[in-house]
């Protein structure tokens, strides 16, 4: 009899505990987690992807197959007319590529707000804050004039005011080169991964870092034709860049620029 109450009295606690058990599980499933979330990201995301390319400022769709790509609308907070550009994104083992096309009307290599014409701007969020702008943040940039390519920092915190590496103590690290292709601006960029230079992001696989991009249009007669931006004009519009594991050899083959 001592034994058959035992038994009930330990299906009931059975019960009862898997009872609270589910009840918890349910309550975790619908707590809203967004605030102990450091990042502020868009659901945007590429990567994580593995490639390297051969950069010659001609985005060839065979060549960057490999790669995290998305087609979208670059806004501007005015209401100038959106570009439509294409992304795409990889790395090796040691360096991110990003290749870029923009359906801008023109390929301007000179104006008078833009001395070296139309600029591909990327600004990374280093620490994956979820805002643009601290201080150090890397900044990289590919311009249709010379010098093409810039690695630059953010010189001072909350605002987009950024300085050549070389300017701050530091190193240029990467290479970029733009050129007309077709009815399309073409932007191609390489930058390590972990270049050791304090004023970069050092990045290992799976880690993420967050970026926003812009892009300045000058106009042929001189003037500047505004800004678009992506994922969007603010300092918390940011997309998502994950670092794939990626044992690819470099073969870094400098090639001129190639106006086409």
């Amino acid at each position: 009899m001592g034994i058959r109450i035992w038994k009930i009295h330990f299906i009931r606690l059975f019960i009862c505990t898997l009872a609270i058990l589910l009840g918890y599980l349910a309550f975790l499933s619908i707590i809203d987690y967004s605030s102990k979330d450091a990042s502020a990201h868009t659901d945007t995301g590429f990567g994580p992807a593995c490639g390297r390319a051969t950069l010659d400022g001609n985005v060839d769709p065979d060549e960057w197959s490999s790669a995290s790509t998305q087609t979208f609308q670059m806004e501007s907070p005015g209401s100038i007319e959106p570009f439509t550009a294409t992304l795409y994104v990889m790395n090796s083992g040691n360096n991110l590529y990003m290749g870029i096309t923009i359906n801008d009307d023109e390929f301007t290599q000179a104006g008078t707000w833009l001395p070296h014409g139309d600029v591909f701007r990327i600004d990374f969020d280093n620490d994956h804050s979820g805002s643009l702008f601290a201080f150090n943040d890397d900044v990289l940039s590919i311009a249709a004039g010379s010098p093409q390519f810039q690695d630059n920092y953010i010189i001072a915190t909350a605002t987009s005011s950024s300085n050549p590496d070389v300017n701050g103590g530091g190193t240029s690290d990467g290479f970029g080169v733009a050129s007309r292709v077709g009815d399309l601006n073409h932007f191609e960029l390489r930058h390590p991964i972990c270049s050791g230079d304090t004023l970069d992001f050092c990045l290992q696989p799976s880690d993420t870092v967050g970026f926003r991009l812009e892009y300045l249009d000058a106009q042929a007669n001189g003037d500047f034709g505004g800004s678009r931006f992506f994922p969007g004009h603010d300092k918390t519009s940011i997309a998502d860049l994950l670092i794939g594991n990626c044992p690819i050899p470099e073969l870094l083959i400098y090639l001129p620029i190639i106006q086409k």
